[in-house]
């Protein structure tokens, strides 16, 4: 290996220091907050459609605005990260999200809320697109999988705080909705402090020729100085990328379709169903995502020995056959499965796709493009992702309401299948493989 390769041979081969969790921190920040603003709005929706008196229809477009405005964030802020660099946006799209979730929680009519919240999405797109890009581009060989699983982990601990909070405010009765969307602002201020004096990643400053944010990079590091801190920038050939393209794209596609409907009115089916009441709900939820956390934590402490090409695939055929299951019973019984039945595969899901397809979607976008289009690559998988979060959550309450839960959970096996057949014929490893050598091959 030539002295050009040696900047990021060394990143690869670094055992982590603390830079690389404090930049792991600052960037699953914003995984965490994309967690508690999407899921916050099932509890918030308990008070808010009385409140405001809206339709079934309203309701869903408050619950996908944020998810229309991650599309478009996603889309413009990735492109623009690859060209201005990871850090400018990093710093700025908290500020964003700070003030749109405070306006959120001030929302006078449903109106001001789906503007408001629309435009929160922007801040979460753009993080989306950035997230997985920036830890990947800092992360040792070793433990990038690690690194950027705890990504999704931060998601659903967000998602588990959103729904706690809303357990806890109950009592508060109807403006406990306010406190639930106004939360968010919180964290988002203490990180956006945080980020203020961040680097630029150590292959955006090595794609650029940067030499002194390379040299800083390396201070913190500690990497060993070299004879030429330049790369030699193995992403030049040309790759058309299309088959990763279609794999990466419609696998994020399909995970979103299949949970978002789910992920988002859990608290609402539970209710509609007649499982329980508010507080039941909301505490069978609160286990659910707590279930999903726990298959973060299995994914985090496996994604560096097992890989993530036949997880995916697995996951994406557990989270099928578990709704699978429920349809089944639902035809053959004439009624709702009880909760003993319901329970364990509600559980199956949410730990498939917590720890399964959740993580891998994202990670495998990351890790399959260079780094010259790589939070472009992010940002469209974001927007394309987005749109199968959206159908979800337009047509799973719509089609419950009219039709019943039974055909949702056909079609939502359907797409598992789906998944698992395009992982396991189009996906390729990318575990223990340095950055560029996968973006070139």
């Amino acid at each position: 290996m030539s002295n050009e390769d040696t900047f990021l041979r060394d990143l690869d081969n670094l055992k982590p220091e603390k830079y690389h969790y404090f930049i792991t921190f600052l960037s699953v920040m914003g995984y965490f907050l994309d967690g508690y603003d999407l899921l916050v709005i099932g509890p918030a929706l308990i008070f808010i459609t009385p409140l405001f008196h809206v339709s079934i229809y309203v309701a869903t477009i408050i619950g996908v605005a944020t998810i229309v405005g991650q599309l478009i964030g996603g889309a413009v802020f990735g492109f623009i990260a690859d060209i201005k660099g990871r850090k400018k946006i990093y710093q700025w799209d908290m500020l964003i999200f700070a003030v749109f979730a405070i306006l959120s929680g001030l929302s006078a009519n449903a109106i001001e809320l789906i503007i408001f919240r629309t435009l929160l999405g922007l801040a979460i797109g753009a993080d989306y697109a950035l997230t997985l890009s920036i830890i990947g581009e800092y992360s040792p060989v070793k433990v990038r999988g690690k690194l950027m699983g705890t990504g999704l982990m931060s998601w659903w601990i967000g998602g588990t705080v959103a729904v706690f909070l809303g357990l806890m405010l109950l009592p508060f009765g109807d403006i406990a909705w306010r406190y639930l969307l106004a939360a968010g602002a919180i964290p988002a201020i203490i990180v956006l402090i945080m980020r203020r004096n961040i680097d630029e990643t150590p292959r955006f400053a090595d794609e650029k020729h940067e030499k002194k944010e390379i040299d800083e990079i390396k201070k913190k590091l500690n990497v060993k100085d070299t004879k030429n801190n330049a790369y030699s920038n193995l992403n030049v050939k040309n790759n058309s990328y299309k088959k990763r393209a279609f794999f990466t794209y419609s696998s994020w596609f399909f995970n979103d379709l299949i949970f978002y409907g789910i992920g988002i009115y859990t608290v609402t089916v539970l209710i509609e169903l007649g499982y329980s009441g508010h507080a039941g709900s909301l505490t069978l939820t609160l286990l659910l995502y707590i279930i999903g956390v726990i298959g973060t934590l299995v994914f985090v402490f496996t994604a560096d020995k097992f890989g993530r090409k036949k997880w995916q695939g697995y996951t994406f055929l557990a989270q099928g056959l578990a709704l699978f299951i429920l349809a089944i019973y639902f035809i053959i019984a004439h009624t709702e499965p009880p909760v003993i039945l319901l329970f364990p595969m509600f559980a199956i899901f949410y730990f498939a796709n917590a720890g399964g397809t959740g993580e891998t979607t994202g990670i495998f976008v990351a890790e399959l493009f260079p780094t010259r289009i790589r939070t472009t690559a992010m940002g469209a998988g974001t927007a394309i992702s987005r749109v199968g979060a959206i159908i979800s959550a337009v047509i799973f309450p719509l089609t419950v309401t009219i039709y019943g839960i039974v055909p949702m959970e056909f079609l939502l096996f359907a797409v598992g299948l789906a998944g698992f057949i395009i992982t396991m014929t189009l996906g390729e490893e990318t575990n223990d493989r340095p950055l560029e050598n996968i973006s070139t091959h």
